[in-house]
């Protein structure tokens, strides 16, 4: 099998067409970067032959590219056995596919019956193909990321290669007896087992039989136990009411109780003593500190009243040596005031003669302004004309973007109701003998063919008769469907004014087009009316035509017009400066000038504090003594000091009498005793209720005999379990047969898995010298053994498991072609944990191979195969 071309559009990543063609039969090499949609194209390729294109599971919706509501599309052209054939398949919207080539033209599902006849794989499952449907040519093609995988091939692609095996060394499975044999057993196991091993027919209705008697055992049982269970928790509620009576008559709970509240009452009044001694002390505390802060706030107050007389002398020094300078400040700031008047006499003179100048200068901008307005207002008005043009067509077409969805919905509505009319409608197939006499079908000629009978039909034989053909009942509702869909495209076609869908289609394209066009020439005509700042016309051609109405066009000449050029900015330029500069200065000397008054006035101010604050120091002074001598307050501190002493002995003596009395700690007892006390006595009616309930249900149960019922059912389920067992053994035997039967040709088939070995062992000993590779039962790759010493292949490093699988995937692509199988090998993105070497190796390998099968690589790496002779194709768009 060769691919020659590929043509993809609305796949993934590539929502335009791209192609990709020019496929040799030898090497072909695709070396694109990341992200150009290498396996996409390989995803394309398999969707193509093994993805059935009616499927809509999450695998073909994610065909789409991410957002689009399209339809997937793919075009493959191939040959198989020299013959050339072309398949185009469709998914989703509308799916089709065709597969054309020299047996003719096919469709639908007979194109993809012909497909999987062709090339050996079978019809993908309801979630999309898998390993076990893509057959033998799925195992050759290998996606990113699995050509290290040593899996064993899945079970259409080793039934092909066993087929291939058969092919070389003869009879593998026994011959035709052997088969026949295997056959029968099989048709007697379908009595029991389906092939997936699930029960069916008589082991399925024993099985059913078994369960139903073993559900009614388990429920009798149920009910047994659960009336046990109701006879147990009624004595246990029995014994528990006891055991509450007991406790809430304990006396031991009263004098529990009685010796609490003694305990809290010596507590309290403990603690009452304990906290009166302790406000004494705090009394006590307070007066010795208020003492002790007064002396020390005196002695603040005379040390801050030396220093307050030494800043005060600090104060007036300053004063007086900052009244010279500030004298010197203001000469200097009354000599910059005259210089920067005459400054601004010279600059009022230069600023009169620049605004003569530039009113000149205004007037012949406007001018030039009201040209360039009229202009624009020519060409707007030519763009408003187009504008009004479509705009009339706009309005006088009812195909806007919501009737053609409309148009779509109804289109696809009636043709999903036609597809299902015929469906379910009989097919009448006519082949008549030359010379028949003239057979008219409604009125016409009769052709020969298939006739579909999803409405009445008749058939008039002249001088015979008429036979007519009424669809069955059942296909009625899908033919009204039909019809109703048909009258409903009719009625929205009357709607919009056309005769035809088409005709609906190509009204709703020219509209679209139009307002395309339509938002270009809005969009120009914005552009030529913006806002004029220099005019004073706001955005928009209203405001253009109001503003320039009644408005003297400007002669054509006045855009060369040249503007006056008189040099008066020099004058007016030096007299700025001059005048910047006379204000600098005197800024300076104002600046200077407050900086000395505001030094002054601050100077001054701390003169005025600073005697203030002595004033007020000496006078607090003096009340302080006033009210309390020193000795006075000395002799006071004494006495404060020592009847804190006697009132910390008083509060240590009452707080060792009230260590140990918790008076919280035995309320919280006496509370915890009373609230468990009724507690219990809560809970007494519930209990009795509980009791009687349980009373009662054991003697409703009781009365229904559940032993008795339990010992039937336990009967009828082992009869029907008996049963079951007889019929699961005669399966057993049966399926144990049928087991040791395909062992047999499993092991004739293992005896003749050496065409493989002796395929793959010169590939094996060129990348590894003097190693062997063995395979497993199921054709995975098992063993390689090297230097004496044999290593499981899953063991192996990455690298040499891929380099591996990829050989084995060779020796079974020769295997097939050798017995004329399709087979073709594909690598995407592969050899990526091989070293340099390995490398080299590997791709003399592959340009060997393509000299008997075709071989396409796909890799991102273009310098690892910048030496490889190969073909180089490249994704371009189509």
């Amino acid at each position: 099998m060769r691919v020659r071309r590929l043509r993809i559009e609305n796949f993934r990543k590539f929502r335009a067409p791209v192609v990709v063609d020019g496929f040799t039969d030898g090497l072909n090499l695709v070396c694109e970067p990341n992200e150009t949609g290498k396996s996409t194209v390989l995803d394309a390729l398999r969707a193509a032959l093994f993805e059935r294109h009616s499927a809509k599971s999450d695998r073909i919706r994610s065909f789409r590219p991410q957002g689009d509501e399209v339809a997937p599309s793919v075009e493959l052209a191939f040959d198989v056995n020299g013959e050339e054939w072309r398949l185009t398949k469709r998914f989703l919207l509308s799916p089709s596919v065709t597969l054309e080539g020299p047996e003719g033209r096919f469709a639908s599902d007979a194109a993809e019956e012909k497909l999987q006849g062709l090339l050996g794989f079978a019809r993908a499952g309801n979630r999309g193909a898998d390993d076990d449907s893509r057959g033998a040519l799925g195992l050759l093609w290998v996606e990113q990321g699995q050509s290290f995988l040593l899996g064993s091939p899945g079970e259409t692609a080793r039934r092909t290669l066993e087929e291939a095996l058969a092919g070389e060394i003869g009879a593998v499975t026994g011959g035709r007896r052997a088969k026949a044999v295997v056959a029968q057993v099989e048709k007697a196991l379908e009595d029991f087992l389906t092939p997936g091993g699930k029960p069916t027919k008589r082991l399925k209705q024993a099985m059913e039989v078994a369960d139903s008697a073993r559900a009614a055992a388990t429920e009798r049982a149920r009910e047994l136990e659960q009336f046990e269970g109701v006879l147990e928790q009624l004595e246990y509620k029995r014994n528990e009411r006891r055991r509450l009576v007991r406790d809430i008559e304990d006396p031991q709970t009263d004098a529990d109780l009685k010796k609490l509240d003694e305990d809290i009452a010596r507590a309290r009044a403990a603690g009452q003593a304990l906290e009166i001694t302790t406000l004494a002390v705090r009394e006590q505390s307070a007066r010795r500190s208020t003492l002790e802060e007064r002396r020390a706030g005196r002695d603040k107050l005379a040390v801050q009243l030396q220093a307050a007389e030494t800043k005060v002398a600090g104060a007036a020094e300053a004063v007086s040596t900052h009244a010279e300078v500030i004298g010197r400040v203001r000469a200097s700031e009354r000599t910059a005031a005259l210089a920067l008047e005459t400054a601004r006499s010279a600059l009022r003179e230069a600023e009169i003669k620049r605004d003569q100048s530039v009113a000149e200068r205004a007037a012949a901008e406007r001018r030039l302004a009201l040209a360039s307005a009229f202009a624009r207002l020519d060409r707007a008005e030519a763009h408003a004309a187009h504008i009004r043009e479509r705009e009339a067509r706009i309005a006088a077409s009812r195909m806007d973007a919501a009737a053609m969805d409309r148009l779509r919905q109804l289109e696809d509505a009636e043709s999903a109701a036609r597809a299902q009319a015929e469906a379910g409608a009989a097919t009448l197939t006519v082949t008549l003998e030359p010379g028949a006499p003239q057979i008219l079908l409604d009125g016409a000629p009769l052709a020969e063919g298939a006739i579909r009978l999803s409405r009445p039909r008749s058939l008039s034989i002249p001088g015979v008769g008429t036979i007519a053909f009424a669809p069955p009942p059942s296909g009625e509702p899908a033919l009204a469907r039909l019809r109703a869909a048909r009258r409903d495209l009719a009625d929205f076609l009357a709607s919009v004014g056309h005769d035809t869908p088409q005709a609906a289609r190509t009204a709703g394209r020219a509209r679209a087009i139009d307002e395309a066009e339509l938002l270009g020439l809005r969009t120009r005509l914005k552009a030529e009316c913006p806002a004029d700042a220099a005019l004073g016309i706001p955005a928009g051609l209203d405001p253009l035509r109001g503003a320039l109405a009644g408005v003297e066009r400007p002669a054509p000449e006045t855009k060369d017009a040249a503007f006056p050029a008189a040099d008066v900015e020099t004058p007016y330029r030096a007299a700025r400066a001059a005048e910047t500069e006379a204000a600098a200065r005197r800024e300076a000397a104002l600046e200077s000038l407050k900086a000395g008054e505001l030094k002054e006035v601050a100077l001054a101010a701390a003169l005025e504090r600073a005697e203030a604050e002595r004033a007020r120091l000496a006078a607090d002074l003096a009340a302080d003594r006033s009210a309390l001598s020193d000795a006075d307050l000395e002799a006071a501190l004494e006495e404060a000091r020592a009847a804190e002493a006697r009132a910390l002995v008083d509060c240590d003596t009452a707080r060792r009498a009230a260590e140990g009395l918790d008076a919280d700690g035995f309320i919280r007892r006496r509370d915890t005793l009373r609230k468990k006390r009724d507690t219990l006595q809560s809970q007494l009616p519930e209990l009795a209720g509980a009791v009687a309930r349980l009373e009662e249900q054991a003697r409703t149960l009781g009365g229904e005999g559940p032993a008795s019922r339990k010992a039937a059912a336990d009967e009828e389920a082992e009869a029907a379990a008996a049963a079951l067992a007889r019929l699961r053994s005669e399966a057993d035997t049966l399926a144990l047969l049928l087991k040791v039967l395909k062992e047999a040709q499993q092991d004739a088939a293992r005896r003749y898995l050496a065409p493989v070995t002796r395929r793959i062992e010169p590939y094996v000993r060129r990348l590894l010298p003097s190693a062997s590779l063995s395979f497993g039962e199921d054709l995975k790759p098992q063993l390689l053994t090297r230097a004496g010493r044999e290593e499981a292949a899953d063991m192996l490093s990455k690298g040499t498991q891929e380099q591996i699988a990829i050989l084995t995937r060779l020796a079974f692509a020769d295997l097939l072609i050798d017995k004329g199988q399709p087979a073709s090998l594909v690598l995407d993105d592969a050899l990526v944990f091989a070293d340099d070497d390995r490398f080299d190796t590997m791709m003399e390998i592959l340009a060997e191979a393509s000299g008997r099968m075709q071989v396409l690589v796909l890799s991102c790496r273009a310098s690892a195969y910048r030496a490889l002779s190969a073909t180089r194709l490249s994704i371009r768009p189509a």
